[in-house]
């Protein structure tokens, strides 16, 4: 079995199945769980490894970054990014929910300490901590294409190494976002489903 991240969204404590990836954390995923976003206990695993976040904060957020993006001109292969963000936005369209639950637990359970060592519960605990934070900051980084006037045809071309250093992991994107933007890993019908009436 692949080791997979898994998203959800909830409503009225009910899940909604919205995505899996294996062996990764697409940073689509990061978008979605960035905003107001808090650990709490794995419904999946016996851990404190999920991750609870504004599900409507987070799809504005990721629609107006891949509009952007779209908006460069620039991305790999470029119209097939097009056509999988239009089916990013009709797949989240259909999804009606008020948080996010990020569970990435079987993604930590292949990370290793500086002993070579798998990561035991307490290990578990802070990476996950440290994913919340990393998403909170992917979160900061799409509201600062507006904070400092970056323009969709200057985003490649910003020639200032702090912008450049501030913006790395989006400028990233351009020529690895089939790998790392998760865009083809929605799915209405996950490994772990929560089948809820």
């Amino acid at each position: 079995m692949a080791n997979r991240s898994y998203i959800y969204g909830i409503k009225d404590n009910k899940h909604i199945s919205i995505g899996e990836s294996p062996y990764k954390i697409p940073y689509a995923y990061q978008v979605l769980a960035a905003y107001e976003n808090s650990v709490i206990d794995s419904e999946l695993f016996d851990k404190k490894v999920g991750i609870k976040a504004n599900f409507n904060l987070g799809k504005k957020a990721l629609y107006s970054l891949l509009d952007f993006l779209v908006a460069t001109k620039e991305m790999k292969d470029h119209t097939d990014f097009v056509s999988e963000v239009e089916k990013t936005k009709l797949f989240l369209d259909e999804i009606e929910a008020e948080h996010i639950l990020l569970e990435n637990g079987e993604i930590y359970a292949l990370y290793q300490n500086k002993e070579g060592q798998y990561l035991d519960g307490p290990g578990l605990e802070r990476t996950n901590e440290f994913e919340r934070q990393d998403s909170e900051w992917i979160g900061e980084d799409v509201a600062n294409l507006e904070k400092f006037g970056i323009q969709p045809e200057k985003l490649f071309h910003l020639n200032d190494e702090t912008l450049e250093s501030l913006f790395e992991s989006l400028l990233k994107l351009k020529d690895t976002w089939k790998e790392n933007l998760g865009l083809d890993t929605w799915r209405s019908i996950l490994y772990f489903q929560f089948n809820e009436a």
